[in-house]
């Protein structure tokens, strides 16, 4: 945690710990998401992704992705999977969009490459598919509504910071995990030693 928090200090983490140290695996959990779930729109993939680090957080104390979720209108939002929807974003290698005309929902997402699960732990996998069972008949807006329930992180985070969503639709406000299990102190350490790895790796790769 030392380490951790001494990187923070010092701003060296502008860029999402997540995609800093995890964007392939990150990609890869979009591909599986996306040929597990079959047609599955731009809202959707967002909050899915919240759903499985929330869900791994509550079970173990250990997100699966660690992408920095932010209190945004719509609910919990990872702004780099939002900007998938723009050109050259960082998971293009990994997704095609498809703009559709059709309907509320107006971008559907398909994979270019092929599944590897090489990053991913069998522990995880059961995660992935527990919410992927769990959510897959609910539509983009069922997941929002999910994740803005009374009493969600994300209703504590706009509760506590006194966020005023008729005013903006985005804040650089994050959602901290640790609120999930702050009386678990098993979990909790689990969190604290994982986050300090993650930094750790982020430090390693600006010398190799």
């Amino acid at each position: 945690m030392i380490f951790a928090q001494k990187l923070k200090n010092n701003n060296i983490t502008t860029m999402c710990i997540g995609v800093s140290v995890n964007k392939e695996k990150i990609g890869n959990l979009m591909v599986y998401i996306l040929k597990h779930q079959g047609i599955v729109f731009h809202t959707q993939l967002i909050k899915l992704l919240y759903l499985i680090d929330e869900t791994a957080i509550k079970d173990d104390g250990i997100p699966v992705t660690w992408l920095d979720y932010k209190a945004w209108q719509f609910g919990p939002v990872a702004p780099e999977t939002y900007y998938i929807k723009y050109k050259e974003s960082v998971f293009d290698s990994f997704i095609s969009l498809y703009k559709n005309d059709i309907g509320e929902n107006k971008l559907l997402l398909f994979p270019k490459v092929d599944f590897d699960d090489s990053e991913f732990s069998d522990y995880e996998i059961d995660i992935i598919d527990s919410v992927l069972k769990e959510y897959q008949s609910k539509s983009p807006s069922q997941l929002v509504d999910i994740t803005h329930e009374p009493g969600s992180l994300w209703d504590l985070t706009r509760i506590q910071y006194g966020i005023d969503f008729t005013k903006r639709k985005t804040t650089d406000i994050s959602l901290d995990f640790t609120k999930l299990i702050e009386n678990d102190k098993l979990k909790l350490m689990k969190y604290r030693e994982a986050e300090e790895n993650m930094y750790f790796c982020k430090e390693l790769q600006k010398h190799s």
